[in-house]
């Protein structure tokens, strides 16, 4: 249990403070005010307190600290106990009691005369986690990082370790603190009483192996010593290797020699069972000669029967499949025909409809346009006479004006007349003595006249009124006369029109009749044309065919280079015999995998021959004539052989297996180049094959060219990628350059005729669809042609009826007998009047004369005055008698004005009553135009929508009967094909089955043969067999040559008999030998792995080591700089090539001094040195914990301030808690933990000195507190 530390008696002059962690913080808030921002804090573990139960001098429970979480100073009169908290540490830790300083566990139990008798001690350690903030001593606690680390030891020397109260065990609580940072290893974080100056005096390298030098000092910490052990034990075992290889090196030795002694017998034995065999294969030779004609013709009838046997089968299920396509076409045609017929009839229905439409608008829109004329000539016909009306009503209102003012003026005029005759009548009165006689034979004249001038003016009035009753009368009769002329002349103006749209008519009908028969005559030709288009691509496709498959094998003949085409005729003129082929030519494969093969195997171009000896001569040949470089796959010397398709990922196919060798024994050639690569459609079925969950890795291709090796390479795709090295065709050898470019030109030919043929169907096609377009518009200008021919027929009958009508009312209006008379005795009465009229002028005229003359003597005689006067009243009577007979005119005007007023206004209102009927119709036929118009375009829509309906149905239909006439033809083209194939087929069956009979004979003679197997002892070599040549080779064969050849191998074997079991004994030498060389091989492969990996350690090791060293000795530079305030250090490499073989050197150069060695130094520059190691240490691996045990001993006060300095301002990423008697150090420190021991008891109090400082003015010490 805790105890209170309030209850413990304190020590004279210090005051006390209640151990919580809370009376030494500062809140966050005032530090963050007060200090300046700094980078994010790092979480990292403190000890807040420890708590100790009779745990040495400690008795009872005593709590030490808090501690602050940078420094804190453990201060205390020398024998108080002060060490005993770093006892109290190491016991936590795990340390033994010797570490501890007590020869038992059960002597750290506390005893003294107050506690005699205890039964265990323990030690709590209180840790947390925290996050530092700005401020000396403000900080945040992690949530639930509080650990309480606690060991209690008991009397039997016994004890226990506790986690937060969980009993655990040593091992745990180690491992705990170090996860938590806390070196264990090496103890960096304790420096005890003393050992701070042996840090520096290590020496350079411990002198035996369990002994410690400073090399292993700093080995430990950068952690290289790890390597240490597994370079010793990899060092040993390459040591063993040696020493073993050495010893197998010998015996191989011996076992070379041994085998090397029986070389010579064991040539000659191996030379006669050669010659044994050779002769066995000359006989085989010969016999294989002999059944070479058969064998070819075998061959040859075996492939024909093999192909036409596969090409029936295949043409039978083509037309088996033909058949059931072309039944399927035939449906579908007949099917596609109904749906066009249907959409054609409602198409073609809905077309009558649509013109019935076209040409019912054509006549509401002429009849529109008639009416519409007909309004504006009747409106025009009305603005006219009512302008007529308004000029006859201003004649008449002028004409009455002016008669109201011609009658004021002769009454005006007939005063002045009367004035001025009185005027004159006094003048004359005057003269009438001298005038009498001449006034008195004028007064007779003028009585004499008076009668004349009146019979004159009624002559004249009499004159006038008939004059203006005959021209009314004459006005009456000719205005139906005008209507007649109009009507004639808009009857002639329609004629004309009538015979420009009959002739408009005549030609649309004839270029109607033109294209009918030209789209009659078009449909013909391409329907003539239909089954030629068929057979043109028919021919096109064969013989493009057969031109692109003989280039094809041209330029595969051609690729082959000048090496294969040499070795080729080297081959044909017998002279390198075993030659085969291009790897790649000996074998087909599908196209669609022609970029796969050509990726996955590049050695489809080396060339395959039969054995070693033909290919040494085809590399000398090679050589000689300077051909370049070849790669050569030997047949006999292939070992690893075909394998059944094993269960591949997915089911994908193995590329080996799609290749259709040439012959059976190129099978392991091409196995050997491609194993077990598998084909994959693309990269992500590749990457899952490959890549898979599965034991076995594969080698997988894509179609595409991309490539993944085993190893999980990957390479190939990319813009480029590989192809042509194998082909889906055997190349054929006789292909020329002539017969290709025959073939080309033989296509072309078919090509450009069938171009031609093309073009010009398409150019029948295009002006077909371009007249069935263009036709319904000229019908439809044809129909608009006659319905406007019969709106004109319509407007001239109208017209006809018109005149007729005008020729009625004429008739009706035509004068009668009454009318004509008056008229005639009008133009009598005119005449007589007028004739009386000049008879009566004529005696005025006379009078008139007389006198004048008379009146022209008083003139004379009256002088001026009388003739001016006389002037006046004559001027004055001619204006009287003016201004009579202008009423008289405006008399006669004003009736005939009147009569025509009210003629025109009856016109006026006939005309109206017209408009109004002609508008009423044109309203009427505007709005059956809209009705017609939607209905139209409704129609019209339904009519598009079936026409382009009709238009898919007929491409649709057109497709589907040339996909029916060319699978028909197709269909008939196999049948022919199948029924030529099979009476081909029982003709090579009866061939094939003679050869067949003949080859067993052939062969059982040539399996009676067979090569000597000698027994060598070894039962694992399998017996030789005896060879079967390739035709071309045996073709090539001189059998006189092999006859002689034969004879001289029979005579040479019988005069020799060696020993052949010397081949035996050899065969076991050389066996052992391989088996110690094996032996060997694999040891020595053993020693350099070993090696290597030894090297490897080391290496790392030394890499691993001077890296650490150098940030090592850099920081100590620069801490021993700081610290003595210009000093330097170094740490040396002894060897600086090997540094692990003689150590490490510690040397300083004080300030003001020179380089020393550390021996050389006084104890505090030994000091100084030891503290910048460790505070260089601190940076390269930095510990949490720092506890260190009077480390200032040695130093002077300078020296001591510069540390604590150092201590306080720098380090402030970890705890420091230092025991110390020195002012200068514990005085910087930021909490003090006070020890002293009273009644042989440890205690321990916590004081804050800031805290401290600041109460000192108001807390006085009690002059009478002593301490117990």
């Amino acid at each position: 249990m805790l105890q209170d530390p309030n209850e413990s008696q304190q020590p004279e002059g210090i005051s006390a403070f209640p151990v919580t962690q809370d009376s030494f913080a500062i809140p966050a808030s005032q530090l963050a005010t007060e200090t300046p921002p700094r980078e994010l804090p790092v979480q990292r573990l403190i000890i807040t307190r420890m708590v100790l139960k009779n745990f040495k001098s400690y008795a009872g429970v005593q709590t030490i600290g808090p501690f602050h979480k940078s420094f804190s100073s453990i201060v205390g009169p020398n024998g108080s106990g002060k060490s005993n908290v770093i006892d109290s540490l190491l016991f936590v830790f795990g340390f033994n009691a010797r570490k501890i300083r007590q020869a038992k566990l059960s002597h750290l139990i506390h005893s003294s005369q107050e506690h005699p008798n205890l039964d265990s001690c323990s030690v709590e350690v209180h840790f947390c986690e925290i996050l530092d903030l700005p401020g000396p001593d403000a900080y945040e606690t992690v949530p639930n990082s509080e650990i309480i680390v606690s060991r209690a030891a008991f009397r039997n020397d016994s004890s226990r370790y506790y986690i937060n109260g969980r009993t655990t065990t040593a091992k745990e609580v180690k491992a705990l603190l170090k996860s938590k940072g806390i070196d264990l290893d090496h103890n960096r974080f304790l420096i005890l009483q003393g050992e701070v100056e042996s840090i520096s005096q290590m020496k350079p390298k411990g002198l035996t192996e369990h002994d410690e030098g400073l090399l292993e000092y700093l080995e430990d910490i950068i952690g290289t010593s790890q390597y240490k052990e597994p370079i010793s034990e990899v060092g040993r075992e390459l040591e063993e290797l040696t020493t073993d290889r050495t010893g197998k090196l010998n015996r191989v030795k011996i076992a070379e020699r041994e085998r090397d002694s029986l070389v010579a017998r064991k040539d000659e034995a191996e030379e006669y069972i050669q010659n044994e065999n050779n002769l066995v294969i000359k006989q085989s030779l010969l016999l294989q000669r002999r059944m070479l004609d058969n064998g070819t013709r075998l061959a040859k009838s075996e492939a024909q029967y093999s192909a036409l046997k596969t090409q029936i089968d295949h043409e039978r299920a083509k037309s088996a499949d033909s058949k059931d396509q072309l039944a399927t076409l035939e449906n579908n045609y007949r099917l596609s025909l109904r749906e066009y017929e249907a959409v054609r009839t409602q198409a073609e229905a809905l077309g009558r409809d649509l013109k019935k439409m076209e040409r019912e608008d054509v006549q509401l829109q002429e009849s529109r346009k008639f009416l519409n004329a007909k309004t504006k000539k009747v409106d025009k016909a009305i603005q006219k006479d009512t302008l007529s009306l308004k000029e006859l009503e201003n004649t008449i209102q002028n004409a009455h004006n002016d008669t109201e003012r011609g009658q004021q003026e002769i009454t005006d005029m007939e005063g002045q007349l009367e004035q001025e005759e009185q005027v004159l009548g006094e003048i004359t009165e005057s003269l009438k003595g001298k005038t009498e006689v001449f006034s008195q034979q004028i007064e007779q004249l003028q009585n004499e006249r008076a009668p004349w001038v009146e019979k004159i003016q009624a002559e004249q009035s009499l004159l006038d009124i008939a004059q203006s009753e005959l021209n009314l009368l004459e006005e009456n009769a000719q205005a139906n006369a005008k209507q007649i002329q109009q009507a004639e002349t808009e009857i002639e103006e329609i004629d004309s029109l009538k015979t420009q749209k009959t002739e408009a008519i005549r030609k649309a009908e004839k270029e109607l009749t033109k294209k009918r028969g030209e789209l009659e005559e078009l449909s013909q030709g391409i329907q003539a044309t239909d089954g030629q288009e068929a057979e043109f691509r028919a021919d096109s496709l064969r013989a493009r065919q057969k031109w692109e498959e003989a280039k094809a094998n041209l330029e595969n003949m051609q690729s082959r280079g000048k090496i294969l085409q040499g070795l080729l005729r080297m081959k044909e003129t017998g002279r390198i015999e075993g030659i085969h082929h291009r790897l790649g030519s000996l074998g087909v494969i599908d196209d669609q995998y022609d970029v796969a093969i050509s990726t996955a195997c590049p050695s489809l171009d080396n060339i395959v021959v039969a054995d070693v000896p033909a290919a040494q001569k085809c590399i000398e040949h090679l050589r000689k004539n300077n051909l370049g470089r070849a790669v050569f796959v030997v047949l006999k010397q292939l070992t690893a052989r075909p394998t059944p398709t094993p269960d591949t990922p997915e089911g994908v196919p193995r590329l080996f297996d799609l290749i259709q060798p040439k012959d059976p024994r190129y099978a392991p050639a091409f196995y050997n180049a491609l194993r077990d690569t598998l084909v994959a459609q693309d990269m992500d079925q590749a990457n899952r094959i490959a890549f898979g969950s599965g034991k076995r890795r594969w080698r997988v291709v894509t179609l595409s060219g991309q490539l993944i090796e085993t190893s999980g390479a990957m390479s190939g795709g990319g813009t480029r990628v590989a192809r042509g090295l194998m082909s889906s065709k055997f190349v054929a050898d006789d292909v020329t350059s002539e017969g290709v470019q025959a073939l080309e030109r033989k296509w072309m030919a078919i090509e450009t005729e069938w171009k031609s043929f093309m073009n010009l169907r398409r150019d029948m096609t295009t002006e077909c669809q371009m007249i069935e377009k263009n036709l319904p518009d000229l019908e439809t200008q044809h129909s608009k042609l006659q319905l406007e021919a019969g709106a004109l027929e319509q407007q001239q009958a109208t017209l006809r009826a018109r005149l007729e009508a005008a020729h009625r009312d004429t008739s009706k209006q035509r004068p009668d007998q009454h009318v004509l008379a008056r008229m005639t005795a009008l133009r009598d009465q005119i005449a007589t009047h007028t004739t009386r009229l000049a008879e009566l002028r004529a005696q005025q005229a006379t009078l008139d004369g007389n006198i004048k003359e008379l009146q022209n003597k008083i003139l004379q005689v009256g002088g001026v005055q009388l003739r001016v006067q006389k002037a006046k009243v004559v001027s004055l009577k001619e204006r009287v008698e003016t201004c009579q007979d202008q009423l008289v005119k405006l008399d006669v005007a004003a009736k005939k004005a009147q009569k025509d007023h009210t003629k025109l206004a009856a016109n006026i209102t006939k005309q109206e009553r017209e408009l109004i009927e002609a508008q009423q119709q044109l309203t009427q036929l505007d709005t059956d135009i809209r009705q017609k118009t939607q209905a139209a375009l409704l129609l019209k829509e339904r009519s598009d929508a079936l026409g382009h309906d009709l238009e898919d149905k007929k491409d649709a239909l057109d497709q589907t009967k040339a996909e029916l006439d060319e699978k028909t033809e197709e269909y008939n083209g196999m049948r022919s094909a199948e029924l030529e194939l099979k009476h081909t087929l029982e003709t090579a069956e009866r061939e094939h089955a003679e050869f067949i009979k003949r080859q067993r004979v052939l062969q059982f003679e040539l399996s009676k043969l067979s090569l000597q197997h000698v027994d060598t002892g070894d039962s694992d070599e399998p017996a030789p067999q005896l060879e079967t040549y390739p035709p071309e080779f045996l073709s090539a064969l001189d059998v006189a040559q092999l006859n002689i050849e034969t004879q001289q191998l029979q005579a040479k074997l019988e005069g020799s008999k060696p020993n052949l079991s010397v081949i035996a004994e050899y065969k076991q030498r050389h066996k052992e030998l391989q088996l110690r060389s094996q032996d060997l091989d694999d040891i020595t492969e053993r020693r350099e792995l070993a090696k290597q990996k030894y090297d490897e350690l080391c290496k790392l090791r030394l890499d691993q080591f001077m890296e650490g060293f150098n940030t090592i000795s850099y920081k100590l530079k620069e801490m021993y700089q700081m610290i003595t305030l210009g000093g330097n250090a170094e740490l040396e490499l002894v060897d600086s090539l090997d540094p692990f073989s003689e150590g490490i050197i510690f040397s300083v150069m004080p300030p003001k001094k020179s380089w020393r060695n550390i021996a050389n130094l006084s104890g505090g520059e030994k000091t100084l040195s030891s503290l910048a190691l460790v505070f260089a240490l601190h940076h390269f691996k930095p510990t949490p914990l720092y506890v260190m045990d009077e480390i200032d001993a040695a130093l002077d006060f300078r020296n001591v301030s510069i540390v604590a300095n150092y201590i306080k301002d720098r380090t402030k990423n970890a705890q420091f808690v230092i025991i110390s008697l020195r002012n200068n150090m514990f005085e910087l420190a930021d909490r003090l933990i006070g020890i002293y021991k009273t009644h042989n008891q440890t205690k321990s109090i916590a004081i804050n000195p800031n805290a401290a400082a600041q109460l000192t003015t108001t807390i006085r010490p009690d002059p009478n507190y002593q301490a117990s």
